[in-house]
């Protein structure tokens, strides 16, 4: 089949782990095309990949902050009958349509005519439904999602409101290490997605023996213990680290446990998903900062996690399962069957 992945554009983790799924699919016989707003440079992905941001989720000024009131003017922005229309004119070339996971795309496809399944480990119904602000939006992308199946992933709150949710599982990119610094330094990797954190450089501690690491889109501070690494695969330089400071999200965690890596977390405050995050980093024995990230916090939290012994790295996550399932939701042809479509 000719399969269009559509990813949100919240963040990365969405289009991050998209790829892996797209890769999975694209070995089971399928053409795939991917669009998200993550870039390129970030993605890496051996597929097709078109820009396209598709939705809102939320509106972070950071990784730890919603904005609501920007969120409310965006959707109204994005998520019109004019946008939807367009989307729904690009998704009529293909044979299917895997949305992660945002209704606007879901409605497209039905109105492209379109066979469409949802997969993510919550659905953006459930998430506006906790803000009174977004009530009306969320009323709306529940009637969105509901003609459609869906793939549940985890560690994620259950989905809600789709015709009939079938089990997935983890979903997260894994790729050989590089290590950035020598073996008589300790790589402390600091990755906040694209919304970043300002401000947390000036309270990173020094600490003997400790290299502190930036990628992009995250930018390096001008001190002695910090280095900026542009030329190396982020999922490259995570694995090749000791611990990595980060938020509860699930692109990230999916690859602190393929890579077996330590993790020291920051409080994300309100974000409903959040909370079956931290259960599961909490589970695997992750250090969360207490409090406001301080010099004091950061240096107690990163002492805790080199403590404990490093994780051993999972060798698979379970993309092949949740390929199979995709496909059969869209009610597809293995490659021994050739190209032929069932409609749903």
């Amino acid at each position: 089949m000719r399969l269009c992945v559509v990813s949100s554009a919240h963040g990365y983790g969405h289009a991050t782990r998209d790829v892996v799924l797209g890769e999975a699919l694209t070995r089971r016989g399928h053409e795939v095309t991917q669009l998200a707003a993550a870039p390129a440079s970030v993605l890496g992905a051996a597929h097709r990949v078109l820009p396209w941001v598709v939705d809102v989720g939320l509106v972070q000024p950071d990784s730890l902050a919603e904005d609501v009131d920007a969120t409310a003017t965006a959707l109204a922005e994005r998520c019109n009958d004019d946008a939807i229309d367009a989307l729904a004119a690009e998704l009529r070339a293909y044979d299917g349509v895997v949305v992660d996971i945002a209704p606007a795309a879901m409605e497209a496809a039905r109105r492209a005519g379109v066979p469409c399944v949802a997969v993510g480990n919550f659905d953006w119904a459930w998430v506006y439904a906790h803000y009174p602000a977004l009530l009306p939006w969320s009323a709306r992308f529940a009637a969105w999602q509901a003609p459609h199946p869906a793939v549940q992933l985890v560690p994620g709150p259950p989905l809600t409101g789709f015709s009939i949710v079938a089990a997935g599982g983890l979903l997260a990119r894994a790729r050989p290490a590089v290590r950035i610094v020598g073996a008589d330094e300790v790589a402390i990797l600091v990755g906040f997605g694209g919304f970043g954190l300002p401000g947390l450089a000036e309270h990173l501690p020094t600490l003997p023996g400790v290299r502190w690491l930036f990628a992009p889109p995250m930018c390096a501070p001008d001190r002695a213990d910090v280095r900026q690494v542009d030329d190396v695969p982020f999922s490259s330089i995570l694995a090749g680290a000791d611990v990595v400071l980060t938020k509860p999200g699930y692109g990230m965690y999916g690859e602190t446990v393929r890579a077996g890596v330590r993790v020291v977390w920051l409080d994300r405050g309100r974000f409903p998903e959040a909370p079956w995050l931290e259960a599961a980093m909490c589970a695997r024995g992750d250090v969360k900062v207490d409090g406001a990230p301080t010099a004091a916090s950061l240096r107690a939290a990163v002492h805790a996690a080199l403590a404990r012994p490093r994780a051993p790295a999972l060798p698979a996550d379970d993309r092949v399962a949740i390929a199979a399932r995709v496909e059969a939701a869209l009610g597809g042809a293995s490659p021994s069957r050739g190209r032929n479509v069932v409609r749903l």
